[in-house]
C-alpha cells in the first residue's frame, strides 16, 4: 500500500491510499506534463466533460498573482493520476483533467496574446511555448486531434481546437471558451507582468501519480479519490465504472453507441440529468428509492448481483433513456398519451417516473394499448392533483410509484383491462397513500387558499379550468409564466367603502372566508387596471370582465353584483367542473388472492396488528419459518453484526445514543443472543422494534430503505 499525504502550510490538502503497485508518485511542475515531442494527455471518454467555472479560474489566477507578490517559490495544485495509453507518449488521465485543462487554457491564452501583440515579453518566444507544450509542430492539420498535446473528450475537443483559430470560430456555450476568454481578460489587466505570470505557471506543483496498466488500478484509484470528496456526480462515477476497464477502442465505441445517447435523451436546459434517470431506473428495478448520493454504489451492487455484462446494462439504459425523453418531452408515439404527459409535466411530479418508465416499455412492446396508457396516466393525474389540493403529504408517493408497476403485473392474468388493475391498486391505498374521495376533494377545492398555492400548481389549475378538454386552447401557462396573464381577485384584496357596502354588514366575515378561495379568483390580462374598483367598474370597463375572452369569466359576465351569493354559486360551478376534470376512477377488478404488501424500514408505518411474512436486507431475501417479528428483529441485527461487528461492539460498550438498554454484553430476561457478548432486547412491541432498527441503521450509516418487510395480507401479528 502507498499512502500519500500532501500538506500545504501545515494543512492536509490531499490524501489517497493505493492498494496496488504504482510506478511512482512524484512532485513536478504541471506544465512539464505537456512537454515531450510525442506527449499526448488523453481524457478517456468515461470522464466527465470539462466543467470548471470562472470562479475556479479566478481562484487559480489569484493564487498565481499572490505567488509573485509574496515571492513564494511554489504553489501546490493538487494531484494528477495517469496511466499509460495505447502507444508511447500517450497518458490517459484518470483524475485531474480539470486542473490540466485549465492550465492548458491559461498557457494558450498567454501565447495567443503574445502572438497578437496585445502583450509583450523580452524573454518569451510564443512559438516555442506553443510547440513545446500545446501542439505537435509536425502535425499541420488543425482539425486533427493528434496535433494537440491535450486531447479532451469528444465535444470538449472541438471547443478546444477552435480556440487555436480566429475568435469568430469559438464555441460560445463552452466552459473552455468562457475560461479561455476570462484568462485573456485577466492577463490584459497586467496585475503582474507577463514574464512573472509565466514564471509562476512554471512553479505550479502537482503530485503526478503514474499507474501501471492493469485492470483494477484505475477503478481503485478513481474510487479512492472520490471518497476524499472530489465533486463528481453519481453519473460520472457510473460512467467510469462501466467504461474504465474496457480497451480504449471499445470505450470509444460504447461511449458513442450507448452513453452519449443516454446523456442526450436526459438533457434538459443544457444539462444532462443522467444521475436522476439512473436513480429512476434503479427504483423500478429494485422497488425502492436509492438515496441520491448512493446511486453509484447501488448501481454497482445491482449489476454485480444480476451478473449483467457492461453492454447488456448499457443497452437497457439506452432503451429506458429513450422512454425518459418521451416522457419528459411529451414525445411518445401517441397523441392521446402526449396530451396527458404535457399536463403532468406542468405539475412537475418526477416521483411518477419509476412507474411510467416500465409502463412505457410494457406499452411499446405491444402488451397494452394507447387508450389504456392514456387512461392510466389520467388516473395518476387525478390521484396526484387531488392529493395536492387536499394537502396530503407527498412522502408516501416515492414508495407507491416505486412498486406500482410491479404490483400491477401480479394481476395481469386476472383482468381483461389493465386500467382496472391500476385503478384498483390506487383506490385500495389508505391513510397517507389514499386517493381522496369526491367529498374530500370537493371540500378542499372549494375552501383551499388557491391564491398562495405553489406556482406550478396554480399554472396547472388555471390552465385546466380555462381550457378543460377544448381543442381551442388559450396558452394560459405561458401567459402566466411571462406575466401576460395574472390571477385577479374579483372581490379585491383591499376592500373599498363601495365594496364594504355592496357586501353588506357581514363584509369582514365574507372577506375573510372568500378572499383567496378559488371562487373569488379568475384570469385577466389587465390586473393592474382593476385595482380595488367596484364590481360594476371591473365588469363594464373597456378591458373589464364583460369583454374578457377567458371562459373562466363567463359566469362573472352574467352577474350584476358580487356578493356571497355569487361566490357560493361560482364555487359550486367550479367544484362540479373539478370533479369532471379530476374524476375518481372506478374499477370492477377484484383479485382472486390479495398479494402481500412490502414496506421499507423508511416508510411511515408502525406495523401494528400486522403479520410479517418475510424480509429482504440489501437485496438479499430472508425467510421466516415462524413468521414472527422477533425472528426478523434478531435476524437483521445478526446480519448487521456479521457485516461489521465494530459498531455493535461500540454500542454494547456504552455508546448507546438512541439505543439505550437495547444491546448489552450478558444474558438477561427479555434479551436474545445476537453473538457472543452481544444480546438484544426483544421483549417489546413492533413500534419499538422498528424504531430501534431505524436508529441502528442510522448508526451503521446504512440507508433505511435497504430493509424491506413483506406483510401478510389480512393477518394479525405475532410478536
Amino acid at each position: 500500500m502507498i499512502a500519500l499525504t500532501i500538506t500545504q502550510n501545515g494543512v492536509k490538502c490531499y490524501h489517497i491510499s493505493i492498494y496496488r503497485e504504482c510506478e511512482k508518485g512524484e512532485a513536478r511542475a504541471i506544465y512539464q506534463m505537456f512537454d515531450g515531442s510525442d506527449t499526448k494527455l488523453t481524457i478517456p471518454v468515461y470522464q466527465r466533460n470539462y466543467d470548471w467555472k470562472v470562479a475556479n479560474c479566478q481562484q487559480l489566477f489569484n493564487d498565481l498573482v499572490a505567488m509573485v507578490r509574496e515571492k513564494r517559490t511554489n504553489h501546490f495544485f493538487g494531484s494528477i493520476v495517469e496511466i499509460g495509453g495505447d502507444y508511447s507518449g500517450e497518458k490517459q488521465i484518470i483524475d485531474g483533467q480539470q486542473r490540466l485543462t485549465t492550465v492548458y487554457l491559461l498557457i494558450l491564452a498567454l501565447v495567443k496574446l503574445l502572438e497578437e501583440g496585445k502583450v509583450t515579453s523580452s524573454t518569451m518566444i510564443p512559438r516555442k511555448i506553443r510547440d513545446s507544450y500545446l501542439v505537435d509542430q509536425y502535425v499541420d492539420d488543425a482539425d486533427n486531434l493528434n496535433r494537440y498535446r491535450l486531447q479532451p473528450v469528444k465535444h470538449d475537443a472541438v471547443a478546444l481546437m477552435r480556440l487555436f483559430g480566429p475568435e469568430s470560430g469559438y464555441i460560445e456555450n463552452s466552459n473552455q471558451t468562457t475560461n479561455f476568454q476570462f484568462f485573456q481578460d485577466e492577463i490584459l489587466k497586467q496585475r503582474i507582468s507577463i514574464d512573472e505570470l509565466w514564471e509562476a505557471i512554471q512553479h505550479l506543483i502537482v503530485i503526478d501519480i503514474s499507474l501501471r496498466r492493469s485492470e483494477d488500478d484505475a477503478q481503485l484509484i478513481f474510487e479512492s479519490l472520490n471518497s476524499t470528496g472530489v465533486d463528481l456526480t453519481e453519473a460520472d462515477k457510473i460512467r467510469n465504472f462501466v467504461l474504465m476497464n474496457l480497451p480504449t477502442d471499445q470505450q470509444e465505441e460504447y461511449y458513442n453507441k450507448y452513453w452519449h445517447p443516454i446523456e442526450l435523451d436526459t438533457e434538459e436546459n443544457n444539462e444532462y440529468h443522467v444521475s436522476e434517470f439512473i436513480r429512476n431506473y434503479l427504483t423500478f428495478n429494485l422497488k425502492k428509492v436509492p438515496a441520491m448520493g448512493k446511486v453509484y454504489q447501488v448501481f454497482k451492487r445491482y449489476i454485480e448481483q444480476k451478473k449483467l455484462t457492461t453492454e447488456a446494462v448499457l443497452q437497457d439504459l439506452v432503451k429506458y433513456a429513450h422512454y425518459e425523453k418521451q416522457l419528459r418531452c411529451s414525445q411518445s408515439p401517441s397523441d392521446k398519451v402526449n396530451t396527458v404527459l404535457k399536463r403532468l409535466s406542468v405539475l412537475e411530479v418526477s416521483v411518477t417516473r419509476p412507474f411510467i418508465l416500465p409502463l412505457f416499455d410494457y406499452w411499446q412492446e405491444g402488451k397494452i394499448s394507447d387508450d389504456e396508457v392514456a387512461a392510466v396516466l389520467t388516473s395518476v393525474e387525478s390521484y396526484i392533483f387531488r392529493r395536492l389540493i387536499c394537502g396530503i403529504p407527498s412522502n408516501a408517493l416515492n414508495k407507491l410509484f416505486a412498486t406500482l408497476f410491479s404490483d400491477s403485473l401480479k394481476y395481469v392474468d386476472q383482468a381483461d383491462n389493465y386500467v382496472d388493475i391500476i385503478n384498483y391498486l390506487l383506490l385500495s391505498k389508505t391513510e397517507v397513500s389514499r386517493f381522496p374521495t369526491d367529498a374530500e376533494f370537493a371540500e378542499s377545492i372549494e375552501t383551499r387558499d388557491a391564491y398562495n398555492m405553489r406556482q406550478q400548481t396554480k399554472y396547472y389549475l388555471f390552465d385546466r379550468l380555462e381550457n378543460q378538454d377544448s381543442l381551442e386552447r388559450v396558452n394560459v401557462i405561458d401567459g402566466m409564466q411571462n406575466n401576460r396573464y395574472t390571477i385577479e381577485h374579483i372581490m379585491p384584496q383591499t376592500l373599498s367603502s363601495a365594496w364594504k357596502k355592496a357586501l353588506g354588514d357581514g363584509y369582514q366575515a365574507i372577506y375573510d372566508r372568500w378572499d383567496n378561495r378559488l371562487a373569488n379568483l379568475t384570469l385577466t390580462a389587465y390586473n393592474s387596471s382593476y385595482s380595488n374598483k367596484s364590481f360594476y367598474e371591473k365588469k363594464t370597463a373597456e378591458n373589464g370582465f364583460d369583454h374578457s375572452g377567458f371562459r373562466l369569466n363567463d359566469f362573472v359576465k352574467g352577474c350584476d353584483q358580487w356578493t356571497e351569493k355569487e361566490l357560493q354559486e361560482r364555487s359550486e360551478l367550479l367544484k362540479q367542473t373539478a370533479l369532471k376534470l379530476w374524476p375518481l376512477p372506478s374499477s370492477d377488478f377484484q383479485p382472486k388472492v390479495v398479494e402481500n404488501e412490502v414496506y421499507g424500514l423508511d416508510d411511515d408505518n408502525n406495523y401494528a396488528n400486522v403479520k410479517i411474512a418475510s424480509y429482504s436486507l440489501m437485496n438479499t431475501p430472508y425467510k421466516l419459518p415462524k413468521r414472527t417479528w422477533k425472528e426478523m428483529y434478531i435476524g437483521v441485527v445478526q446480519t448487521l453484526y456479521e457485516l461489521d461487528p465494530a459498531p455493535m461492539r461500540q454500542l454494547v460498550a456504552g455508546d448507546r445514543t438512541k439505543l439505550e438498554k437495547v444491546l448489552i454484553d450478558h444474558p438477561e430476561n427479555g434479551f436474545s443472543r445476537v453473538a457472543d457478548g452481544v444480546y438484544l432486547y426483544t421483549s417489546t412491541d413492533n413500534w419499538n422494534k422498528i424504531h430501534k432498527l431505524r436508529n441502528l441503521f442510522d448508526f451503521y450509516g446504512i440507508d433505511q430503505s435497504e430493509l424491506q418487510i413483506e406483510i401478510v395480507s389480512g393477518k394479525k401479528e405475532t410478536l
